[in-house]
């Protein structure tokens, strides 16, 4: 397979993996918290990368394990909640949606914060992007006036983060492996979610006894 074929077949499978993550979401929200589905996510996470890539780490400098660290923060940690506390306001389509902002994000921040040019063809790809995510969003709201747009405001933000997240490999950890960078992340967010774990009530009888809890844990 040439190059390019193969680049497109990435892009394909990770649009599917990606865009299916939001109804994944919707559904895990059915039988546990914002916080609770956002630690879960995490851990969960955690433990199927250490199997299959904790070598990866090694050769991980200091001075890349402070980006890795911001990035895993920025580009993963912090959009897990986001999410998952805006979906229990919109549906699943708005939310992935309004993802689509990402690429006109990382443009912006990657001008502003890190001087990382761009060309006309990516603002023209941006620009037709952002019209087409307002058009949906303006229909959507018309199809769903009763849902509370003001979360659709916490994907935004998390979108942000994806583009900070985007430049921030790009720039600083450029020649850190793809899944070093994958595993590193997830190392550094384990320690926090393993100390939320606990507190975010995960254990009670009200929430493993639920009727939702197994399929939305698989769901997650």
């Amino acid at each position: 397979m040439s190059d390019l074929n193969r680049k497109w077949l990435y892009l394909i499978v990770l649009s599917i993996i990606w865009g299916t993550s939001y109804i994944l979401i919707k559904k895990g929200l059915e039988g546990f918290t914002p916080i609770q589905l956002g630690v879960l996510r995490i851990i969960i996470a955690a433990l199927l990368l250490f199997i299959i890539g904790l070598k990866s780490l090694r050769g991980i400098t200091r001075q890349q394990w402070k980006w890795i660290a911001i990035s895993g923060i920025v580009g993963s940690f912090i959009p897990v909640f986001l999410f998952a506390f805006a979906q229990t306001q919109i549906d699943s389509s708005i939310a992935s949606i309004l993802n689509s902002l990402v690429p006109l994000f990382t443009i912006a921040v990657g001008y502003l914060a890190f001087r990382i040019a761009f060309n006309s063809n990516q603002l023209l790809g941006v620009i037709i992007g952002l019209a087409g995510a307002i058009l949906l969003i303006t229909l959507g709201a018309e199809i769903n006036p009763e849902q509370n747009y003001w979360y659709a405001g916490l994907v935004v933000f998390a979108t942000i983060c994806y583009a900070f997240n985007a430049n921030i490999i790009k720039s600083k950890l450029y020649d850190v492996s793809p899944l070093g960078i994958a595993v590193g992340n997830f190392a550094i967010m384990l320690v926090p979610a393993l100390i939320i774990l606990p507190f975010s009530g995960v254990f009670e009888a009200k929430v493993t006894g639920g009727e939702n809890f197994l399929s939305s844990l698989g769901y997650i």
